[in-house]
C-alpha cells in the first residue's frame, strides 16, 4: 500500500556506502572521471539507508555563525553554517539552554518539527547509546511540558513500520545567533536502530509549514518571525558538493538571501500546497522522454536523491543504462566510463529551465557510480532532494507562499 504523503515524509539520510556497494565495486569498476568526489564507503551500506525510502512522515546542520558576505547578503539575515556528510546530510549546530548545550540537527524542509536526543533516553537504547543528548536538568532555561510526542514512521521495508517516541520541553535554542525564548521541541527517549538513526547527528530541524508540525507546535522558524528576530520571513538553502565537509557544506540564511551565492535572477513559483514546499512543475524531460507536464512536485533538503514515480524510473533507467535494473533496494548502478555520455536532465519551472548534468546528478563512491534517480511505491509525485538542491540555490516565503530558484554559484 502506498504511502499517503499528507501521513508520511521521506527520509533519505545516506550515512555511508558500505557493504553492498563494496560487493559490487570490482564487478563495476569502471575508468574514474571529474564527477562529485564522495569519499570511500566506510560504515553500514545503503540497502539500510534506503530502507528509509518510503518513511515520509506527516510533518515531515557545522557550528553556527554568521556569514562575513555582508556585501551580498540581505541586511538583518544571519547564516547557520552547515557541514556536509557523503553529499547526502547537511546538518547544523544549535544550541540549547543555559548554559548552551550544543547538538547536531539535519535541516529538512520536509518536516516541522524539531526534536532530539534526551538525556532521559538510556544508552540500553541502541540509537541513544553513547550520543550527545539534550540534558534538561542542566539549563536554567528549561521549563517542562511533559505532553507525550510520538511520531510513527511508515515504511515499505520488511522491517515494518518505525516510531520514536519522547515527551515534549521548552527552552531557549540558539539557532544561527537568534535566541529564540520558549521553543517547544521534542526530546526522545526511545527510537530504533535504523539507518537514519546510525547518523552522528542529535536530532532533526523542520523547516516545512507550521501545517505539518505533530502535536500544533510551533515550528523554530515561525518562533523567529513571531518573536521580530528576523526582519523577512524568508530563509535560503545553499548546499556545497564537495564530499563530506565539516565546516563549508553550505548555508541556511535566516531571515533573506545572499545574492553572492547564486547567478542571474531568482524564478519564483507559487507553493501549490502549503505543509511540504510543493509545487506545480511546468514539465521534466530526458532525451525527448518527458516525464512531468504540470505535475506536482516537492523540494526537500532531507531526502538525497530525486524521487520519481516507478514507471517513470523504469524508462529514465534504461535512458541511463543502468547495471542493475532489477534492482529491489533502489540502488541502481551506471557505468562509470559512460558518465560523460549521459544526457542533461531538464526540468522547466515557471517557464525557465533548471538542467541538472550527468556529474550533478550521479553519485560517485569509490569507484562505483550510483545513479541519483529511485522511487517509491505508491507515490506519484516528483520530489527533489539534495541531487537537484546542490545544483540550485534556493528561497522559501512561507507567509506569500513562495519558492524561488536560481543557479548556486559553486
Amino acid at each position: 500500500m502506498g504511502v499517503r504523503w499528507n501521513h508520511f515524509k521521506l527520509l533519505l539520510l545516506w550515512l555511508t556506502v558500505l557493504a553492498v556497494l563494496a560487493l559490487e565495486v570490482e564487478a563495476w569498476k569502471r575508468v574514474r572521471i571529474g564527477l562529485h568526489k564522495n569519499p570511500e564507503p566506510i560504515e553500514e551500506n545503503i540497502i539500510n539507508e534506503l530502507k528509509t525510502l518510503s518513511i515520509k512522515h506527516k510533518l515531515k546542520a557545522g557550528d553556527s555563525k554568521t556569514t562575513t558576505k555582508q556585501d551580498t547578503k540581505d541586511a538583518g539575515s544571519k547564516v547557520a553554517t552547515l557541514s556536509n556528510m557523503y553529499n547526502t546530510e547537511y546538518y547544523t549546530t544549535l544550541q540549547f539552554g543555559n548554559p548552551p548545550q550544543a547538538m547536531k540537527v539535519l535541516i529538512d524542509t520536509g518536516s516541522a518539527n524539531l526534536w532530539v536526543l534526551s538525556s532521559k533516553c538510556p544508552d540500553s537504547v541502541a540509537a541513544c547509546a553513547n550520543r550527545i543528548k539534550y540534558n534538561a536538568s542542566a539549563s536554567t532555561t528549561y521549563k517542562a511540558i511533559n505532553a507525550p510526542f510520538n511520531i510513527d514512521y511508515g515504511s515499505n521495508s520488511e522491517d515494518g513500520p518505525i516510531a520514536l517516541s519522547g515527551f515534549q520541553s521548552q527552552d531557549t535554542v540558539n539557532f544561527a545567533g537568534y535566541s529564540i525564548k520558549n521553543q517547544v521541541f521534542a526530546e526522545i527517549t526511545d527510537a530504533p536502530e535504523t539507518a537514519f538513526l546510525k547518523s552522528q547527528l542529535d536530532g532533526i530541524i523542520g523547516l516545512g509549514f507550521s501545517s505539518i508540525a505533530i502535536g500544533g507546535i510551533t515550528p523554530p522558524f515561525d518562533n523567529l518571525v513571531a518573536q521580530g528576530l528576523v526582519n523577512r520571513a524568508v530563509f535560503s538553502i545553499y548546499l556545497n558538493r564537495n564530499g563530506t565537509d565539516a565546516i563549508h557544506g553550505g548555508e541556511l540564511i535566516l531571515g533573506g538571501t545572499d545574492s553572492g551565492l547564486y547567478s542571474g535572477c531568482l524564478t519564483y513559483v507559487p507553493v501549490s500546497v502549503a505543509g511540504y514546499w510543493q509545487f506545480t512543475m511546468t514539465s521534466a524531460s530526458v532525451s525527448g522522454f518527458q516525464f512531468c507536464a504540470n505535475c506536482e512536485a516537492i523540494l526537500d533538503v532531507g531526502t538525497s536523491l530525486i524521487v520519481v514515480p516507478k514507471p517513470v524510473l523504469r524508462t529514465i533507467n534504461q535512458i541511463l543504462g543502468v547495471r542493475n535494473p532489477t534492482a529491489s533496494n533502489g540502488v541502481f548502478l551506471v557505468d562509470c566510463s559512460t558518465i560523460s555520455e549521459l544526457p542533461d536532465i531538464v526540468f522547466t519551472i515557471a517557464r525557465r529551465q533548471f538542467p541538472l548534468k550527468s556529474s550533478d546528478y550521479v553519485l560517485r563512491y569509490g569507484g562505483t557510480c550510483v545513479s541519483g534517480f529511485t522511487q517509491m511505491d505508491g507515490n506519484s509525485l516528483l520530489i527533489l532532494g539534495e541531487i537537484f538542491l546542490g545544483t540550485y540555490y534556493t528561497a522559501y516565503d512561507p507567509v506569500h507562499k513562495l519558492i524561488a530558484l536560481a543557479p548556486a554559484v559553486h
